[in-house]
């Protein structure tokens, strides 16, 4: 038994060794456990600060797919609207780039160096880069920060790597991620770690959404955005100093390090040269469509501090087997309860990092909305605004959260209080509400609005909120120029229509004027009744003209000569009371116009202006000057951003409430009491402006007059003619004596037309200048009375719009059947595409029907002494 204390002792030495051994292992191992969990939780962490800068690229790419070829002043204000910089530290690159066809890159460099919406001199020294021929190029359009030597650069450059990546992102519509590489600012800096980046590429494409096959995403590609960050600043941002001195992190590239390229992105120790120890843990991150390999490798003590156990519990023989016993199961205890602990913990932070993902989501919806999105309580008051709230409302988040909902909103509509009660009652609600800014501006918006229970258990609404001002406006304008349109082919229908009697009227008029003695009383009266023919004649012109159905004789000539002309026959019919001031421009202006029209046009305007003088007493002012539209004005008036001729017509008249002014283009529509207007005026320069592809602004409010102001498309000058050049004369037709050719021939004539008024007056009208006519009908009897007569007619003048066969298709069958045959084209309405199928035809000229009594003889006349198919005409009989 006396050796038992001993064997106690040297049992107690044995356990008290062998604890000691293993407690030192167990310490080294839950050290490398603890270790590799953090490793592990800094790679997770890599991995959301990653994701979180990747978060971005959806904004960005919702802006380019929208934002078509943005000028820098807009991506600009995007980019600072957003911070990106302030709230992603490393992120040192967001940018656009443009897929620009071989074919476009002219007009498009020469976009980007026109683009002064940021530097008032534009970019003139834009040019691709590299240069050569290449069939695409993908452009860097838009940068920020401001990168000079990538301004402009071509990622398809033959000499890079870089258009593979670019097409991958093109091709599949994922997230594409380069290797470690230098950006084009640090290329000439000497090679540092810290200079390592990453640019990660998402593609654009033609309507917004990636179409869902590879050819489709490659046919509407647009371009591509993305967004460049340095690794370094990244890394060390989730590396926590103290792990830093215990381990050596390496982040390497895989794919990179595949393809022969160096591949190592960072190195949390790169001035040991010796090569690291074995890891001690690894791990892989997915960045994009590439995979980042973590490793840890222990240096500087990772496993410092364990012999301090060891030789404690080495040393101490005194503890009795008792106390070892004891101390083994206080350890196992203690072991469990932190494997409990541990357990715990890790689901509380899958909770939190779970809870943080939504809520970064949320906020990233929240914060890039193009829609204003409000979170307001049911009262009204604002709790929560995003970027786009701020911007169309004109103020910060602090100012909007003091202001009652009577500040935003008009409390005068009357969908309001609908739109409430429709929201109390169903929870949600959508409709278009007139919206106040805080400057007082009231603009048409769609709401939509809903009602939910807050985290803090209060009631909350959201509202997001579109400007439909501008939408609303062009809708307008669109159906004010549909109906103007179709009003205008009800005119010239009737036009057409009216001339044919204008035919009958005048042609028999003239018929029995040369019927009666000139000194029969008859004859003033039949005077009158041409008069009031030539007066219908007129109106009917001016039908046609605001149809845009007559003939146009446009050229390019200077205005201002047209101006002067047309305002020295204006002071000849201006009243005394009346002062008339005529601004001429500064220079020249040229444009393609008819001159006669644009003199009519300004002679009915300044008809209206003095007609809407009070006591036709007062100032009409006339200016022609140069000014250049801005793209939003351009773009309501439907015209082009640029510099056009201007011509304004002002007056000092009663002016013109808003009903008045949305009806004064219509024909006939007038305020002024009956004999004073026939209410075509307006409505011939809304025909003129629009046939000469131009635009028309009426400002004008009750009592403080009106100011009409016309915008024609500027043409170049022809270099023999820039200094010197008038306007061509436009004459009207002579009126002709029907029976004043004495020494005419005569000619066997056949007369084709439908109606028998209009063949009738003909027929005397021939017959009376000695001529032998035949009338047909329709185009088959006409046929068939050629036919008849052998093909012996010398001249046929037929009408052109005739049920069955038309006048063309008779001239093309007597061209067919007998060449020799002149043949003469009567019309209603007279048209260019008219004229160009006549002459088509061989026919030389097309007769206006309310001029036939004027022009029918010398036509014929004229006709018979012209050869046709250089066969002589045929003796008259």
């Amino acid at each position: 038994m006396r050796w038992l204390p001993a064997w106690v002792l040297i049992v107690g030495l044995g356990l008290t060794a062998a604890l000691g051994f293993w407690s030192f292992h167990r310490e080294s191992d839950q050290r490398r456990t603890v270790l590799e969990r953090e490793a592990r939780e800094v790679a997770r962490a890599l991995e959301d600060k990653v994701r979180g800068y990747l978060d971005t690229l959806p904004g960005l790419r919702v802006y380019g797919m929208l934002q078509q070829s943005p000028t820098d002043a807009e991506f600009l204000h995007y980019v600072q609207a957003l911070s990106l910089q302030d709230r992603y530290p490393g992120l040192n690159l967001s940018f656009i780039a443009e897929l620009v066809p071989e074919d476009g890159l002219a007009a498009f460099e020469a976009r980007a160096r026109a683009d002064r919406s940021v530097l008032p001199q534009g970019h003139p020294e834009f040019r691709v880069h590299p240069p050569g021929p290449r069939s695409h190029y993908m452009v860097l359009r838009h940068l920020y920060p401001d990168d000079p030597p990538s301004f402009g650069y071509d990622l398809y450059d033959p000499g890079q790597r870089y258009r593979a990546d670019v097409d991958r992102a093109l091709a599949t519509g994922r997230y594409v991620a380069t290797g470690p590489l230098q950006l084009a600012r640090d290329r000439n800096k000497p090679l540092d770690p810290a200079l390592t980046s990453i640019v990660v590429r998402a593609a654009l494409y033609r309507g917004g959404a990636t179409p869902p096959t590879e050819a489709g995403r490659r046919a509407n590609a647009l371009g591509v955005v993305g967004v460049g960050f340095r690794v370094q600043p990244l890394v060390n941002a989730v590396l926590p100093p103290h792990l830093a001195r215990l381990m050596r992190l390496r982040v390497v590239d895989e794919q990179a390090l595949a393809g022969a390229v160096m591949g190592l992105l960072f190195d949390s120790a790169p001035d040991r040269q010796a090569q690291a120890a074995a890891p001690f843990w690894s791990g892989r991150i997915t960045v994009a469509d590439r995979q980042w390999t973590v490793t840890a490798h222990p240096h500087g003590g990772a496993w410092a501090g364990q012999e301090s156990t060891g030789i404690l519990v080495l040393f101490g023989a005194g503890l009795s087997l008792a106390l070892a016993a004891l101390t083994r199961t206080l350890a196992q205890a203690n072991l469990k309860t932190q494997a409990q602990l541990g357990d715990a913990a890790q689901e509380l932070m899958k909770e939190r990092d779970q809870l943080q993902l939504s809520e970064a989501r949320f906020r990233m919806l929240f914060e890039h909305s193009f829609d204003a999105v409000l979170r307001t309580r049911p009262d009204g008051r604002v709790l929560a605004a995003n970027a786009s709230a701020c911007a169309l409302f004109g103020a910060d988040v602090q100012t909007l959260q003091s202001l009652p909902r009577e500040r935003l909103v008009d409390g005068t509509d009357p969908r309001l209080a609908t739109l409430l009660q429709e929201r109390s009652r169903s929870g949600r609600v959508s409709g278009a509400l007139r919206m106040r800014r805080v400057d007082g501006s009231l603009f048409e918006a769609e709401v939509s609005s809903n009602i939910y229970t807050d985290g803090d258990g209060q009631q909350a609404t959201s509202m997001i909120i579109r400007d439909v001002t501008e939408r609303q406006r062009l809708a307008d304008r669109l159906q004010e120029r549909q109906r103007l349109e179709a009003i205008g082919t009800l005119a010239g229908g009737v036009a057409h229509d009216f001339n044919n009697m204008l035919a009958a009227i005048l042609g028999n008029v003239g018929l029995a004027q040369q019927d009666i003695p000139p000194d029969s009383p008859a004859q003033a009266r039949l005077r009158l009744v041409r008069q009031a023919g030539n007066r219908a004649r007129q109106l009917v012109r001016q039908i046609l003209t605001f149809s845009r159905q007559a003939p146009r004789e446009q050229a390019v000539q200077p205005l201002q000569p047209l101006v002067d002309e047309a305002m020295a026959l204006m002071r000849s019919t201006l009243p005394p009371t009346v002062r008339l001031q005529v601004q001429p421009s500064p220079v020249p202006l040229w444009a393609r116009v008819d001159g006669a029209q644009i003199q009519q046009l300004l002679m009915n305007l300044c008809t209206n202006a003095w007609q809407a003088l009070p006591a036709e007493t007062g100032e009409v002012r006339v200016a022609l000057e140069c000014c250049s539209l801005t793209a939003p004005d351009a773009r309501l008036l439907g015209l082009a951003a640029g510099d056009h001729a201007c011509l304004h017509v002002d007056d000092d008249g009663h002016g013109m409430d808003a009903v008045v002014r949305a009806r004064i283009f219509e024909p006939f529509f007038t305020t002024k009491p009956p004999g004073r207007g026939t209410g075509l005026g307006l409505a011939v320069v809304h025909g003129v402006v629009t046939e000469h592809a131009g635009a028309i602004r009426v400002d004008s409010e009750p009592g403080r007059g009106t100011r009409i102001s016309v915008f024609l498309p500027l043409a170049s000058a022809p270099a023999a003619e820039a200094g010197d050049a008038q306007p061509p004369a436009t004459a009207m037709p002579a009126a002709a004596d029907p029976g004043g050719m004495t020494s005419q021939r005569c000619a066997r004539i056949l007369y084709v037309d439908d109606d028998e008024v209009v063949a009738l007056t003909a027929l005397a009208l021939l017959q009376r200048a000695g001529h032998t006519v035949r009338v047909a009908a329709s185009g088959e009897a006409a046929l068939a009375a050629l036919g008849a007569t052998g093909g012996q007619v010398d001249v046929v003048v037929t009408d052109f719009n005739m049920p069955g066969l038309s006048g063309l298709g008779v001239a093309e069958a007597v061209r067919q059947a007998s060449p020799g045959t002149r043949v003469i084209l009567v019309s209603g309405l007279v048209t260019d595409d008219l004229r160009q199928r006549a002459r088509q035809l061989g026919i030389p000229e097309v007769l206006p029907k309310e001029e036939l009594l004027e022009r029918l003889l010398h036509a014929v006349q004229q006709a018979l002494a012209t050869p046709a198919d250089g066969r002589p005409p045929a003796p008259g009989g």
